[in-house]
This record gives structure tokens, sequence and C-alpha cells, in this order.
């Protein structure tokens, strides 16, 4: 069953007609060359930006037409976000951090949402940084906290916009362990990455060039046996891309 629909999706000059679903559960990535349209399709269909034309259908649920206030009712509710730039209040310490988009929505249930991240924290491995500032932990520590703060509200589906683009390798490899747990448990990923690595960590691959999708990759679901496989299974087909 897809979770989400794209059809006919346009932004101005930068996406061209861009269709295609996600299924429930399902781990996918967005490649293609710097300027062609990755992070402008991401924004477009999470309602983060208004596109020109076209639908999306989150569930039974077309959001590319609803005004700005419910669109942003449904990223707060059934959306999550991890971006390359992790955007954490430097005032809050990490456990506050996580459970800010809850408690600020909802102050009458905040004891449950601070349970909740505990819960993630604890996941994540990062359950003893709770009490500590953003300042003190290190890249990827605090990148698999933006993952907990992304799931707080139990969200369907998670955009995730170059989410180890700023990591070395080390911490790339333990935020993408992160987001192989919650993708285990249910949750589906939408991810724009230039890592051939990362994106081999996905059930899937489009490739997007001059804001039209040129080339889909089916790679099934992750074993980590085969994880050096599936990265050169993707180079090799990026190759042919024109990568």
């Amino acid at each position: 069953m897809s979770i989400l629909k794209v059809k006919d999706l346009k932004k101005d000059s930068i996406l061209k007609g861009v269709s295609f679903e996600i299924k429930e559960g399902e781990m996918i990535a967005i490649m293609g060359p710097s300027g062609s349209g990755k992070s402008t399709l991401l924004y477009n269909v999470s309602g983060m930006d208004q596109a020109s034309s076209g639908e999306v259908y989150l569930g039974a649920t077309e959001i590319a037409g609803l005004g700005e206030d419910d669109k942003a009712h449904i990223r707060l509710r059934r959306m999550g976000f991890v971006f390359q730039m992790m955007n954490m209040l430097s005032d809050l310490n990490i456990i506050d951090n996580i459970a800010f988009p809850a408690v600020h929505s909802d102050k009458k249930n905040q004891k449950a949402y601070y349970e909740r991240a505990k819960l993630l924290m604890d996941k994540m491995n990062i359950g003893d940084l709770a009490q500590r500032s953003i300042k003190e932990v290190s890249g990827g520590q605090l990148q698999r906290a933006c993952i907990c703060r992304s799931m707080i509200l139990k969200p369907e589906i998670i955009f995730a916009d170059e989410p180890t683009g700023a990591l070395n390798r080390a911490a790339a490899a333990e935020v993408m362990d992160a987001f192989m747990e919650i993708n285990r448990d249910g949750t589906t990923i939408m991810m724009v990455t230039h890592d051939a690595g990362v994106a081999g960590m996905c059930e899937r691959i489009l490739y997007l060039l001059d804001g039209e999708i040129r080339g889909e990759l089916a790679l099934g679901k992750y074993k980590e046996a085969e994880g050096r496989e599936r990265e050169q299974r993707t180079m090799k087909w990026l190759s042919a891309m024109g990568w």
C-alpha cells in the first residue's frame, strides 16, 4: 500500500512533471547531480514549499492544494524531518530539544512526550546524553538526537535531506544505523543523498536529472552482509546514469 503518491509535480522551471510512489515502510533515496532538483522535490513533496502544479497524496490526503495552516499541521503531526544542518536550539539541552516540537504543540501531555523522548534516545544509544548541551556532543550523536526529535510525534514518514552530509564516515554509519532501526520498526523514509553508500542501504533509488526522474534502481531490503556489494552496484548504476 502506498503512503505517498506524487503525480506530475512541477515547480517553476526546476521540477518538470515528477511522478512516483512510496510504499508504507519503504526507505528510498533520491540522488542526482547538484542542481538537479533533489532538495526542491523534498520541500515540495512535504509541503514546505508550494508546487506550481501537480498532486501529492499522503495516504488519502491531498496536501499540495491545502492552505498553509493545514500543511503545517500535517508536517507537525504526520511527518518528521532530518536535515544536514541540525537546527537544534542552543539554549536547550538534548532531551528538551527532542521533546520541544511535541511539548510546544501540546503542553498538557508533556510528561508522556518526555517519556517517549527517553525511550527514543535509549533506542538510538544516546540515552546518557539527555542533559548535555548541544555543544557537548559529537556530530553523529547530535544527528541521532535530531532523528529522535523527528520521531517524537510518531510520524508516518520521515523526510531527510543530506542527513550524513556534514559527518565523517564513522558518524555517518552511526546515523544510518539509526535510520535503519526506525525503518525496521515500520517508519517510511524518503532521503536525499549524494552518498552511494548511504543510498545503497535504501530499498530503492530514484535518479533525478534536470528536474525529471531518469532512472530507478530496486535493491530490496537491506542486509548488512550485502553492504559492500550494494554500494558497488549503486556506484555502477550511477555511472551508467552519467553520475
